[in-house]
């Protein structure tokens, strides 16, 4: 029986890169997965903390318009003007508006 040894060792180191390429590409996708649920966490910590302080900085708004309505300002007017919208509605509209120009510069030409 004779062995072709330039055939077997070909076909170990071919088995071999394969190997290291699919372990490295295992590692990458744990990392992205990993990321990702660590992505999804830190957004429900943001929206919850929205959720707490946007009403809160609304109540403070009424607050500062209510007070500046009784300074006395002189002959300079002042005008402050509060959103219609709530804090919450404004986050979310921006949130909105950068997902759009996100979609637009990723759009091809």
């Amino acid at each position: 029986m004779k062995l072709d040894w330039n055939k077997i060792v070909s076909n170990a180191v071919t088995v071999l890169v394969a190997t290291v390429f699919m372990g490295a590409a295992l590692q990458l996708w744990n990392g992205v997965q990993t990321i990702d649920s660590r992505i999804d966490a830190n957004l429900v910590d943001i929206k919850a903390t929205q959720s707490v302080l946007a009403p809160k900085v609304d109540a403070i708004e009424l607050r500062l318009a209510d007070i500046l309505s009784h300074l006395d300002h002189g002959d300079e007017i002042l005008d402050f003007e509060k959103s219609t919208k709530g804090s919450l509605e404004l986050i979310d509209d921006e949130y909105s508006n950068q997902q759009m120009m996100q979609q637009n510069q990723r759009a091809p030409r």
